[in-house]
């Protein structure tokens, strides 16, 4: 269980269980030992609790919760609004990361890979020194900082106040960086968690172990290759299946339909080349050349051991048109993992609703009797699973990136915007004289 993720805010903890889930799909969430939800917010803690349970006990993946929650609500994008409270704060980071330490010492084995989800919002400062925590705590596991820059126009100015600070608070680290303004903030949260879902998973879907996420992420930001890495997803490909009658339970089964020209080698053609694409960039980077190492993973709804010969076949074809030539020091992984669209996707759990202890009672004796209907149905008759799609990501170092204020595109809009002045007294406005004229005078 080599990972260990954290969310501060609470879109960062929406995207921690998008990245959950996504995981859950392909198999691997066994390989998150500890899931950290930082968010001081009673309201997220109350949706998240009960998911949190179910998960720890039947997954194993340990859900930690912040437990001195002074507002209700949080700070309200205030990213200073936890100062009055810094005392207890502090002392409570210092006991969550304890007890992340003690998890790793009773698995024996320590993280390999903080992954840590930070925004621009009320806990962006309180994130940073928690990940300062974490490090020392750790301090033999890579990490990576996945920054996202807000959709909301309100908190770019408030981007632009704490950037240094929160760069100064994050010395020697690694940073992937994600756009919400480049299209629906809930479809990039879904391919965010995707990749990641789908890198992990090509690392036990090949004839041969392949790297995970750690491998990736420490090989794309050694040295000379920098601190930033870039990240490029499509939209899913949907695939064709076809129900299928059996003698033997379950009798209905969906069987994906498989051409003479077998239709997923093109697909999984197209979706390689489609990730250079700049549209697919879950940023805008800028324009980074192609002259360092790019990993490309697509994720098929196969079975382990049909993978490598799909992955063969569209690693020659890719090199009989020229795929490789062209991009000498790309890679193609693929992995087989079953995951949704992001049009059939909640992150965010519903708010639970408070009854009373007859009406619980009734409501899980009736629910567990659902479930048991269900299960015995599905092994008889067979269940409707999600459509199919193909998922695809490449991942790449940006190695012209020295300062990423003014090298990466989407920083760039952000932090060198320039603000409205107010001028308030020194502003000429225009005075009506009682003959009609109008002219310009100092206030």
């Amino acid at each position: 269980m080599p990972l260990l993720l954290c969310g501060s805010g609470t879109a960062q903890v929406n995207r921690i269980w998008g990245t959950l889930e996504r995981l859950g799909d392909v198999g691997c969430l066994d390989r998150v030992q500890s899931a950290l939800l930082y968010d001081i917010n009673n309201d997220t803690t109350r949706r998240m609790s009960s998911k949190g349970r179910q998960m720890r006990s039947t997954l194993g993946t340990e859900i930690f919760f912040p437990q001195f929650i002074p507002t209700d609500t949080g700070f309200h994008r205030n990213p200073y609004g936890y100062v009055p409270y810094s005392g207890t704060l502090f002392e409570e980071q210092e006991k969550v990361v304890e007890e992340l330490g003690e998890r790793s010492d009773q698995l024996g084995t320590p993280p390999q890979l903080i992954v840590h989800f930070m925004g621009f919002g009320s806990h962006c400062l309180l994130g940073a020194i928690l990940h300062g925590r974490l490090r020392r705590r750790f301090p033999n596991a890579k990490s990576l900082v996945i920054l996202d820059i807000p959709r909301d126009p309100t908190l770019h100015d408030q981007m632009i106040d704490v950037w240094d600070e929160m760069m100064n608070l994050l010395p020697d680290e690694k940073f992937l960086v994600t756009d919400d303004r480049i299209g629906n903030p809930y479809v990039t949260d879904h391919k965010l968690a995707c990749a990641l879902a789908t890198i992990e998973a090509s690392s036990q879907s090949g004839s041969q172990s392949g790297p995970t996420i750690t491998d990736v992420f420490s090989g794309l930001t050694r040295a000379k290759l920098g601190s930033w890495v870039g990240l490029s997803s499509i939209t899913a490909y949907r695939l064709p299946v076809k129900k299928a009658w059996s003698l033997i339970p379950p009798f209905r089964r969906t069987r994906l339909i498989r051409g003479k020209a077998d239709e997923l080698t093109m697909l999984g053609i197209r979706a390689a080349k489609e990730t250079l694409q700049k549209h697919s960039g879950l940023a805008d980077y800028g324009n980074q050349e192609n002259d360092s190492r790019s990993m490309i993973f697509c994720s098929v709804p196969l079975k382990v051991d049909e993978v490598p010969i799909l992955e063969s076949k569209i690693q020659n074809a890719l090199a009989n048109e020229g795929f490789f030539k062209e991009n000498p020091y790309a890679s193609f992984s693929l992995a087989s993992a079953n995951m949704p669209s992001s049009t059939s996707v909640k992150y965010v759990p519903n708010m639970p609703v408070r009854r009373g202890l007859l009406t619980r009672l009734f409501i899980n004796t009736v629910g567990q009797i659902w479930k048991g209907i269900k299960f015995f149905g599905s092994m008889i008759y067979g269940r409707d699973g999600h459509t199919p799609y193909l998922h695809c990501v490449r991942v790449y170092p940006l190695t012209s990136v020295r300062n990423p204020k003014m090298d990466i595109t989407s920083l760039t809009s952000v932090l060198h915007n320039e603000r409205p002045v107010v001028q308030a007294e020194i502003e000429a406005e225009l005075e009506i004289h009682t003959n009609g004229e109008a002219t310009e005078v100092m206030v």
